[in-house]
């Protein structure tokens, strides 16, 4: 298919100069129109499209500067090569500040046509690649919005199905014979809901995949505080968290490790009617660190005492510690226990 040929529109009050010009630049492929005043040529480019414009600097009533202006304010302007008979650099340096691509110095020989061919050759090129940069943009634009809608069902989804799941291992709960493994089932609803959570903040914040940390733990210690407190023994959470925002990543590899932290706090630091409180810090740690604390007031750990529960949890808590990039240290606080670790920000 023919592509159309380039409109040109050729401003300049010279008569003789625009019946020339319409004859060469006709011959190089263009479809030229020409007209004598700046004020035409406004009127011109606001009521046709044109590829481009040729403008000159010297004429009457209203100069080329003050037509390249008013070209300037139109929606979608033209590429607007500037076109001058005075060698004064100051005239295209002031063109090319408001919006000329090019200018050419007008003489008397067919050297002008030659470089004003090859300059408004240079100029639709430009503008073509400017025009597909821009699509290019567009379309990156209309993909990420469609990745980004694709990315919120999918957490919208996973955070369902692990709350589905959660429903049932609260129902086999209900169910399952003796206290061992009621307890056993009763962990791994928290280990779900730490991380339905990530998701379920992933999907309320749209295609974010970063986690606002102090809402996400504050839910958590919530949830724990729930499982573990009775009326006979309730354990209060006390949450310090500075306002870091994370990645989903991070964050579901702390939650898992902020969940198995309280829970041995809330299982083993206190005797069973024993009321207890358990205190979250995640604080900045300078520029590139975070800080994380969990504290309790209880017993305290006994390093010649038998090892409690099935192991599982320590053994989360060591992999998740190896995660962030950091080890968890143990200090007995008399009274309680504080398990601290410092992790890089990544």
């Amino acid at each position: 298919m023919t592509q159309p040929a380039p409109r040109l529109l050729y401003i300049d009050d010279d008569e003789g100069l625009c019946l020339l010009a319409k004859r060469r630049l006709t011959r190089e492929g263009f479809d030229v129109t020409t007209c004598d005043s700046g004020q035409k040529g406004v009127e011109l480019v606001r009521d046709e499209t044109f590829d481009v414009v040729a403008l000159d600097h010297y004429m009457p009533g209203q100069n080329g500067l003050e037509t390249l202006d008013q070209l300037m304010a139109l929606p979608n302007p033209p590429a607007v090569i500037y076109v001058t008979g005075s060698e004064e650099t100051s005239i295209a340096v002031a063109a090319l500040k408001a919006g000329a691509v090019d200018y050419v110095i007008k003489t008397v020989s067919e050297d002008f046509f030659d470089l004003l061919t090859r300059t408004i050759g240079q100029a639709l090129a430009a503008r073509q690649t400017l025009i597909e940069k821009e699509l290019a943009e567009q379309r990156l634009r209309e993909t990420n919005t469609k990745l980004e809608a694709m990315l919120g069902e999918m957490n919208h989804r996973v955070a369902n199905s692990l709350q589905m799941v959660s429903a049932v291992v609260t129902l086999q709960s209900r169910i399952a014979q003796g206290d061992e493994a009621k307890a056993m089932l009763r962990d791994i609803r928290q280990r779900i809901h730490a991380v339905g959570r990530v998701h379920r903040q992933l999907y309320v914040g749209g295609a974010s995949t970063s986690i606002v940390m102090d809402s996400y733990v504050l839910g958590l210690a919530e949830d724990l505080a729930g499982s573990f407190s009775s009326e006979a023994s309730p354990r209060v959470m006390r949450v310090f968290v500075d306002p870091l925002v994370l990645p989903a990543s991070v964050a579901v590899t702390l939650g898992i490790l902020i969940n198995e932290l309280v829970s041995n706090a809330c299982k083993y630091a206190y005797d069973e009617h024993e009321p207890g409180e358990v205190r979250i810090h995640l604080q900045a740690h300078g520029e590139d660190a975070y800080r994380l604390a969990v504290e309790d007031d209880g017993r305290g750990y006994d390093p010649d005492e038998p090892a409690k529960g099935t192991g599982l949890g320590s053994q989360l808590i060591r992999t998740m510690s190896e995660a962030l990039g950091s080890k968890l240290a143990i200090t007995n606080t008399a009274p309680g226990l504080r398990a601290e670790l410092i992790a890089p920000l990544r």
